[in-house]
């Protein structure tokens, strides 16, 4: 198990820095008092030496090298990569138009040696995809979520799937018949919107009924049902959750068209109210399609800030939106490309602190792009020189494919001959500490979930690990990024026991 940046600046608050649950009526974190005050005495000095540490690297223009690594080709795509084997590696979901513009899925297990094998699991082909990942029933396997069009049916109709696959822990998959409505253009996201501890479903694209947005919440018994949420359907989507106003719910960023014209684009912040109800906030951020979107705290003032591609009626625009806390946000102008047919992600790559930008998609010259933006503080952002394979209508995403502790890249969409394509860069920046897990506080949910909040981020396949006595620990797998700098997970056996340890690591 590589160490953390505890365990790199004193040995004794990895190992005895843990979070204790008491399965506490009112939800509020219950530590282990002498715990707390150990950690509380260290925390000082702690954060005088990791601000020492993580110096700003010096930057050759070589910070990312394209590997050879044999992955298939996509556009029209949605890729999404997790540890659906618990080995501890990033392995990759591979959906999309491939060759010859026959739709795949494919799930693609990682070697961590710049090697991935096809797993050859039963998946359905799609385009036009949208895909995700989680672990809907709580028991330590990572499954999915897949959406997109299927090719069609004897009359020549299009036929639409929404399917979620089970992990059976053995390099298989089943498909659950969970009874959600299919679509493709869409966009999907998990989270657990009413805290029960179990992950929900955002669904939105264009179904055989015309464009949708529903949250289908998890009964924890393999079914869902549709909250009838009243958000407003919409096609060539993209969607985002997170708690923008930290009052504990998962609120929506939703962008799209209900009728597949630019000029009727929408991009809403719909606020959860707690109670199986959702209100639009309202607000000037421009209406987008074809577009992609993000949460993160990009200036770290512990607000959730907005990044905002896609088509508008006046362009492409690719915007950074600062969350000035009451509901408000103002566009920052921090100078980037606009992209639309567009796919972003946020990352922090150089392990400074800060959360980087990649983004890709066409500008406003049509011409593919792929550009990764340093985030240097103060609303300061710098292009990287090292030249991505331009792309449009993919995918982007951060991953630590060899577990080095530095988010690697990987890029899929059409090329700029118009051919699918799929290419991984291994990141050579140099090493800091500053993506070592640390966890500051537990909340305990219903259902024996629990949810970790710390300095987490994608990409880094982190573990949660269970202890009776601070000394035997068991791994409990990998948990779900319900919303940045979160994840959420289930522990069974401890929902009998008087009190639980819990500790946060990378592979």
């Amino acid at each position: 198990m590589k160490n953390s940046a505890a365990d790199f600046f004193h040995p004794q608050v990895s190992k005895w820095f843990a979070f204790r649950s008491n399965s506490t009526p009112d939800g509020k974190p219950s530590v282990l008092p002498f715990c707390a005050r150990a950690w509380r005495r260290q925390l000082g000095w702690l954060l005088v030496v990791a601000a020492a540490a993580i110096a700003v690297p010096a930057f050759s223009a070589a910070e990312f090298t394209l590997t050879n690594v044999a992955l298939p080709g996509v556009a029209y795509s949605s890729v999404v990569c997790g540890d659906f084997n618990n080995d501890g590696n990033s392995d990759v979901l591979v959906t999309g138009a491939g060759d010859s513009f026959n739709p795949i899925s494919q799930v693609w297990q990682n070697h961590s040696i710049g090697r991935f094998t096809n797993l050859n699991v039963n998946l359905p082909g799609l385009s036009s995809s949208a895909v995700a990942r989680g672990d809907f029933d709580n028991d330590g396997q990572t499954d999915l979520l897949l959406t997109g069009f299927a090719g069609v049916a004897g009359n020549n109709s299009p036929i639409y799937l929404s399917q979620v696959w089970h992990n059976l822990g053995n390099g298989n998959f089943t498909n659950v018949q969970a009874g959600l409505p299919g679509v493709d253009t869409g966009a999907v996201a998990l989270g657990d919107f009413d805290n029960d501890g179990e992950l929900d479903i955002l669904l939105t694209g264009y179904s055989a009924t015309g464009a949708v947005a529903q949250i289908w919440r998890n009964r924890s018994d393999g079914t869902f049902t549709n909250i009838n949420a009243g958000l407003p359907g919409v096609l060539y989507s993209s969607v985002a959750l997170g708690d923008y106003d930290s009052d504990g719910q998962l609120d929506i960023l939703l962008t799209g068209t209900p009728d597949g014209f630019g000029n009727s684009a929408i991009t809403q912040i719909w606020h959860n109210l707690g109670n199986g109800t959702f209100s639009n906030l309202g607000g000037s951020l421009p209406g987008v399609s074809r577009g992609a979107v993000a949460w993160g705290d990009l200036d770290r003032d512990g607000r959730l800030d907005i990044l905002l591609s896609g088509y508008t009626s006046t362009g492409a625009v690719c915007q950074v939106w600062r969350n000035v806390g009451n509901g408000s946000f103002t566009n920052m102008n921090i100078g980037l490309p606009g992209v639309y047919e567009s796919a972003v992600a946020l990352g922090d790559y150089d392990n400074d602190g800060q959360l980087d930008i990649v983004l890709a998609g066409l500008d406003n010259l049509s011409h593919p792009i792929c550009q990764v933006w340093r985030n240097t503080g103060n609303w300061g952002f710098t292009q990287l020189d090292t030249e991505f394979a331009g792309i449009r209508s993919g995918s982007v995403a951060w991953a630590d494919f060899d577990n080095d502790g530095r988010l690697d890249l990987l890029v899929a969409g059409l090329d700029t001959g118009g051919d699918p394509l799929l290419q991984v860069y291994h990141n050579n920046t140099a090493l800091t500490n500053a993506s070592a897990p640390r966890i500051s506080s537990l909340k305990t949910l219903g259902n024996g979930g629990h949810l970790l909040s710390g300095n987490s981020q994608i990409g880094f396949g982190y573990r949660v690990w269970a202890s009776t006595n601070l000394m035997e620990w068991t791994v409990l797998g990998t948990p779900n990024a319900g919303s940045p700098a979160t994840l959420q997970f289930n522990d069974r056996a401890g929902s009998n026991l008087p009190s639980r340890f819990y500790r946060l690591s990378q592979p």
